[in-house]
């Protein structure tokens, strides 16, 4: 009888302990929840508007840290008495060295090969023999002639107006000089496939 007793005591004992078990469990689980959506609402969101932001100077920094490199591919052979011309080749190099920012379109590429057989007729129209070379005495990324000194002030970058529409950005900055950087937005990602100088214009 005894036995039977406590048998039926631990039965019940167990079985209150393994309830007991399940609710902090549950308790558990809801509080684990509660506070990954608190996490959740204090992280910031990222938008569309920071994403083109950061585009941007993602590419400023990588293009400071590699514009001599750029710059010392020699875009127009000038040999001594001979008249100018565009060299295609390291024109390519050129463009496939600015690709590898990864942040520029294939249509921002292209525009420079467009920009690069104009100036080779132009050359072929209008001989030159001396001088810096037309259309390639300035920096092509940043069109402007202090390249240097501007992406040495990158620090005092000061982004202004940035317009989102649908797939499609403008980001106001000044370095210097003003510009406009034009977006767009391919799986997800900004790319920067236009950059105007509006200062220079």
């Amino acid at each position: 009888m005894n036995f039977l007793f406590k048998f039926k005591d631990m039965k019940i004992l167990l079985m209150a302990l393994t309830g007991s078990a399940m609710f902090m469990v549950c308790l558990d689980d809801q509080r684990h929840a509660n506070y990954e959506d608190k996490l959740a609402m204090a992280m910031p969101v990222t938008n569309d508007s920071e994403m083109a932001r950061q585009a941007v100077n993602n590419f400023l920094s990588w293009y400071k840290n590699n514009v001599r490199t750029a710059n010392s591919i020699q875009l127009v052979n000038q040999e001594p008495g001979k008249p100018y011309s565009v060299n295609f080749k390291n024109g390519e190099r050129y463009l496939t060295f600015l690709r590898g920012s990864k942040l520029l379109t294939d249509h921002y590429l292209n525009e420079w090969r467009i920009f690069f057989k104009e100036r080779d007729q132009g050359f072929r129209l209008s001989q030159q023999v001396e001088g810096p070379p037309t259309g390639f005495d300035y920096d092509l990324v940043l069109l402007n002639q202090d390249v240097d000194m501007q992406l040495n002030s990158l620090n005092t970058l000061q982004i202004g107006e940035i317009k989102i529409h649908k797939d499609r950005a403008t980001v106001s900055l000044k370095l210097q000089d003003d510009y406009e950087f034009r977006l767009v937005r391919q799986d997800r990602q900004w790319f920067i496939d236009e950059i105007l100088n509006l200062s220079q214009e």
